[in-house]
């Protein structure tokens, strides 16, 4: 379930982000910067909870980050106008981040060398599974009910998650082996890593993949439902094709990586990337769909 919270507060809401948009009578931007600010909290979020984990130790973490992230999906959920909307997704965005830091954590806690990769094999099956249903369950509550209901549905699924942290989880990470937090440490280390050449390139490279990847979660919903007229209900078994490739690819590299090496299986990648966007931006000035 902690692993489930990303994906559903990204993937889930999708479908709605056109009828928020003719709700709150604002252009189309203004509803995707609902999606840009939650994305920012949640890099902030990887930043610090990470070294707070190993400080305070995880279940103080993951759950006061549940918390915070049921408090925010309540907040959006009765949000009265796009503003709001925009700064609670923030919030919720930073929340969502200590699940996803903090639960590898935890992992490598409890479970041995081998038994820990077999359980993070079964994570990783619930973090592709997710965003390939959050979509079609977004549009058919969407259909029923109304934008507002997903929210709830994401607050219920959260409090859900910190009853069993607080009830099942015990504290992996004894006093002895906790860290002190410092923040000016943190941001050294940090520091140093932008000013590594080799890291800074790859964190560039994935960063900019991400960002094309995030620039159609935006803008997708718009393309399908009004341009291309897909019903809100159906856009999610369209967006299921994504993950189902994702799916593909992922298995296609894990076969192939050792034969050709990580080098130039990264390198293939940004090229596949490139020669795509570009595809899509020649599609969308000759009018191609």
């Amino acid at each position: 379930l902690l692993a489930m919270l990303m994906p559903l507060s990204i993937d889930m809401y999708l479908p709605a982000l056109p009828v928020i948009s003719a709700q709150f009578g604002v252009p189309a931007g203004s509803t995707q910067m609902t999606l840009s600010t939650y994305i920012l909290g949640f890099a902030l979020g990887q930043l610090i909870y990470g070294p707070m984990a190993d400080s305070f130790g995880r279940k103080p973490v993951v759950l006061g980050g549940t918390l915070v992230f049921a408090a925010a999906a309540v907040a959006c959920a009765l949000a009265q106008t796009i503003d709001q909307l925009i700064v609670m997704r923030f919030f919720h965005g930073l929340a969502a981040a200590a699940a996803s830091v903090v639960i590898n954590a935890l992992m490598r806690d409890i479970y041995p060398k081998e038994e820990f990769s077999r359980m993070m094999s079964f994570v990783m099956l619930v973090t592709t599974i997710a965003p390939l249903m959050a979509p079609i369950v977004g549009g058919w509550v969407l259909v029923w009910l109304s934008w507002h209901y997903i929210f709830w549905i994401l607050a219920v699924a959260a409090i859900l998650a910190s009853a069993m942290i607080f009830f099942l989880i015990k504290e992996t990470l004894p006093p002895e082996r906790r860290q002190p937090f410092h923040i000016r440490t943190t941001i050294g280390n940090f520091a140093a890593l932008f000013r590594h050449k080799r890291v800074l390139s790859y964190m560039l490279a994935s960063g900019f993949s991400f960002a094309g990847m995030f620039s159609f979660l935006s803008a997708g919903p718009f393309v399908y439902i009004e341009i291309n007229h897909v019903a809100p209900e159906n856009f999610g078994y369209y967006f299921a094709l994504n993950i189902l490739f994702l799916f593909v690819m992922t298995i296609f590299n894990s076969r192939f990586v050792r034969r050709i090496g990580a080098l130039n299986m990264f390198r293939s990648g940004l090229w596949i990337q490139f020669i795509m966007a570009a595809w899509m931006v020649i599609s969308a000035l000759l009018g191609l769909g």
